[in-house]
């Protein structure tokens, strides 16, 4: 097939609303990145604790949660940080919140997803990040020779296979390369990865210290920018999508952008913003507010902090996280005999 058909073929299936991403749960974010694709790159970062992986996690089980057979979702989960137990009961913990239907239930969709996750906490290398995803992309597909050239086709053309690396600087260096040079093969890699197996990566970093320091907050620089992302710029280069998170409150800012950080009636930690500042496929340099729950790794978009008259209606969990609550009536057992029964409610 020559440039100009694949090209046609392209445009067909947009004009067939085939294009059409898959979403995050965050539909601002969707509406700017055009949701997840097949063959993209998408690096996220954050300072330290600035949740990188509970944003990886919670879109990651928003795609889980809402996929269909005719298009499946597969990771391969590259934890180099926690293990596979661990990153199995935040996903547990994101499932129960919008449920909440008792961990039973939530161990049976578990179950049932398993087969769609597969998590690798060992040690990893350029090489061995590069050998075990082509293997865990022939679990979902087979190489054919069509024309004197080698092709992947997939099980269902219509599936997404997505790697992830929970974070890059964790990576060992091997064959006497330093680790910038180990992670600079390493994201090579993934965009080779990403084109010849129609494979996407969403790909962790950390911020660098001085990206908030009192300097920048003097110059009016308090957010991040692409030269914050520590140890190694390939990945800002190669990646078609670069969102950064970022947390005001650990900056001790009063506002930010308008939104109340600190104060009787502000967000305090339960505020985070997503700057898409790379975009190779749509717009960039958006910013989006968001409350963040941290007890269960949720995000929630909010309006323009304009069109916020009360902040405080998106402080609490129970009246934000889709999840029911449970009331219990309980006899007070203590009470005289003449008197009446008392009812006790409890919401959890």
């Amino acid at each position: 097939m020559n440039n100009v058909a694949s090209l046609w073929k392209l445009i067909e299936k947009g004009r067939n609303g085939e294009n059409i991403g898959t979403s995050t749960g965050l539909p601002k974010l969707d509406k700017i990145i055009g949701g997840i694709q097949q063959s993209r790159y998408y690096l996220l970062s954050a300072a330290s604790s600035g949740g990188k992986t509970a944003m990886v996690l919670y879109i990651m089980y928003q795609m889980l949660r809402n996929m269909t057979p005719d298009k499946p979702v597969y990771f391969c989960y590259f934890s180099l940080e926690i293990g596979s137990e661990v990153l199995l009961a935040k996903l547990m913990g994101l499932y129960c919140a919008e449920e909440f239907e008792y961990l039973r239930k939530a161990k049976e969709w578990l179950d049932m997803i398993e087969p769609h996750i597969k998590i690798i906490d060992s040690t990893l290398t350029a090489k061995s990040l590069y050998r075990q995803f082509s293997s865990f992309a022939e679990e979902h597909g087979n190489f054919e020779t069509i024309e004197d050239r080698t092709m992947y086709i997939p099980n269902n053309p219509k599936q997404l296979l997505i790697g992830i690396i929970d974070h890059l600087s964790l990576i060992t260096a091997s064959e006497g390369r330093k680790l910038k040079e180990e992670m600079d093969l390493a994201s090579s890699f993934m965009v080779t990865l990403k084109r010849k197996l129609r494979s996407s990566w969403f790909v962790l970093m950390q911020q660098n210290r001085d990206s908030s320091s009192m300097d920048r907050r003097k110059e009016g620089l308090s957010e991040p920018n692409l030269n914050d992302v520590r140890d190694s710029s390939s990945p800002v280069n190669d990646s078609d999508v670069t969102l950064q998170l970022f947390y005001p409150f650990r900056e001790k800012l009063n506002s930010y952008r308008g939104y109340p950080i600190i104060g009787d009636k502000a967000f305090k930690s339960g505020f985070r913003s997503c700057i898409v500042n790379k975009n190779r496929y749509g717009i960039a340099n958006q910013v989006i507010g968001m409350a963040f729950y941290g007890s269960v790794g949720y995000f929630k978009e909010l309006p323009k902090a304009e069109s916020i008259s009360d902040p405080s209606i998106y402080f609490k969990e129970e009246d934000n996280i889709p999840c029911k609550k449970i009331t219990l009536e309980v006899k007070d057992e203590f009470e005289h005999k003449e008197s009446n029964s008392k009812g006790l409610t409890f919401e959890f």
